[in-house]
């Protein structure tokens, strides 16, 4: 095909069937035809804007540079000639301000009663993680809310990640000059200035226009690391630019993976991580389908689609939970053997992000992992889960050893920078943190850097008020577990019920 320059609207409307569909986004036109059977939401889609202009329709569902992400070079015709039949940008901007400034009716008196609408408080009035939960809610769409804030079933892991971590008391000691202090930290061999980073989480475009281009920017500026999700907004690539250009030098990434069902994908997927630079891949493996999250469900589905693993949300009888719709192309299939061919492909270290028993701690360093999250997706996946610090626990109690072979990541109802060195001084390299950095997003990247600040100040408070200058010096003795010990499971089977199915595992 003759790759042309400039085309007209009558141009583009003769490319307008499966065989042969042309769309324009931003007065670029593409050729669609190969993509059609690929796209996530079915052809159909499509082809309703086949030789037509779609940039309205696509820019409200997927994220800038998304196309340009998805089809080769190839693929893009050309420019499109502006057209008597659109109207321009400038036009359609003065037919709007003479609509504002033409005549209306007297509006109607409102009820004194009504409530005032809701003023989002100055940046800078937050002071704690909590305080941006509590803006979230009251200015996120109330599906943005529902799908970020939503947890599984009865909400009991969800709420006991807390819980069990608030019962963990520390242990101050006192007269040590703690003039200065130093939260620094390697983890997987990448320089942190916090034992803590920015969980995956999906569609942060929801809580802000720049999404996790803002997250990027803020982990730059404050030498924190990211964890990208698969289903993250942006595409891999406009992400690692966004952090790499906010201080002018390379930055460390890890990316979460949800391993597809189509591994030729996943495999592409790898190999984009290598050449960006990626640092490690976090492979979720507690999610084979996901969990019933209700809030989620009862909302409809916004028209979103994820940029890197093309996952897009919709409605079906069952509800409108974006976490369900948009994971069906997540591979239910994966098994330990499968560790060996993410190694062999990514050439990365992995991290198995998910693990909920010493057992299978036990499995991941026997299979070759670098490192191991403990996660119960933040209480969205089995409701009934242990809490994530139970687990923390129960590695030393069941597998010590693993502290010496893997590094051990934690997440999981962390809000507090004393929560954070309960989990360094119990043995954990970092932790991540999730939800608080997606309800940061409603002050978009300054927000995202006022909450590490805020956790990076309540860590350094916590570690002088219990005698320690360097977060290295963090250890067991320092925080008093007894409250929890009689809930940590002492092996791998139940203590004393000797009862055994008939079928085998």
């Amino acid at each position: 095909m003759e790759i042309r320059q400039s085309l007209t609207v009558d141009d583009l409307r003769s490319h307008n069937s499966p065989s042969d569909c042309w769309i324009a986004i931003s007065s670029k036109i593409w050729d669609v035809t190969e993509f059609l059977n690929d796209h996530p939401g079915g052809p159909e889609v499509i082809l309703q804007y086949a030789g037509l202009d779609a940039t309205s329709a696509y820019n409200s569902i997927h994220a800038p540079g998304m196309l340009e992400e998805t089809l080769s070079t190839d693929k893009f015709i050309g420019d499109l000639l502006p057209s008597n039949d659109i109207p321009p940008k400038s036009t359609i901007l003065e037919a709007a301000a003479a609509e504002f400034r033409a005549p209306r009716k007297p509006s109607i008196q409102l009820p004194s009663q009504i409530p005032i609408a809701y003023e989002k408080p100055g940046l800078h009035t937050l002071i704690s993680a909590a305080d941006f939960q509590n803006v979230a809610s009251r200015t996120l769409t109330p599906k943005a809310w529902a799908f970020y804030s939503s947890a599984a079933t009865d909400l009991v892991t969800h709420t006991q990640n807390k819980a069990l971590l608030r019962r963990i008391m520390l242990r101050p000691r006192i007269l040590q000059d703690v003039t200065t202090v130093s939260t620094n930290r390697k983890i997987l061999g990448c320089s942190s200035t916090v034992p803590f980073f920015i969980s995956p989480a999906a569609m942060a475009r929801l809580a802000h226009s720049d999404g996790e281009l803002a997250l990027a920017r803020a982990a730059g500026t404050e030498g924190i690391i990211q964890c990208i999700s698969s289903n993250a907004s942006y595409p891999l690539s406009a992400i690692v630019e966004a952090g790499n250009a906010s201080h002018g030098q390379p930055q460390s990434f890890f990316l979460q993976l949800y391993v597809n069902v189509d591994r030729s994908k996943t495999a592409d997927l790898l190999r984009k991580a290598v050449s960006l630079g990626v640092k490690a891949v976090f492979v979720t493996v507690d999610a084979p389908v996901p969990g019933k999250r209700e809030a989620d469900e009862r909302i409809a589905a916004e028209a979103v689609a994820s940029a890197i693993s093309g996952a897009m949300a919709s409605n079906d009888k069952k509800g409108g939970g974006m976490g369900r719709l948009m994971a069906q192309y997540v591979d239910k299939s994966l098994v330990w053997a499968d560790i060996a061919w993410i190694k062999e492909v990514s050439g990365l270290p992995v991290v198995l992000k998910g693990v909920q028993s010493a057992a299978d701690a036990v499995m991941a360093a026997e299979y070759g992992c670098e490192g191991l999250m403990i996660s119960n997706h933040g209480g969205r996946s089995l409701d009934g889960a242990q809490p994530s610090i139970l687990v923390l626990i129960e590695l030393h109690r069941v597998c010590p050893a693993i502290f010496y072979k893997l590094e051990i990541y934690i997440d999981g109802g962390f809000e507090r920078g004393s929560d954070i060195l309960k989990a360094i001084a119990l043995g954990a390299t970092a932790v991540g943190i999730g939800r608080p950095y997606l309800y940061s997003l409603a002050y978009g990247e300054e927000g995202s850097e006022h909450l590490t600040q805020i956790l990076k100040d309540e860590l350094e408070t916590s570690m002088r008020l219990c005698g320690i200058t360097d977060i290295d010096q963090a250890h067991p003795g320092l925080v008093n577990t007894q409250d929890v010990d009689h809930l940590v499971a002492t092996g791998v089977g139940h203590p004393y019920i000797q009862w055994r199915p008939k079928a085998k595992i």
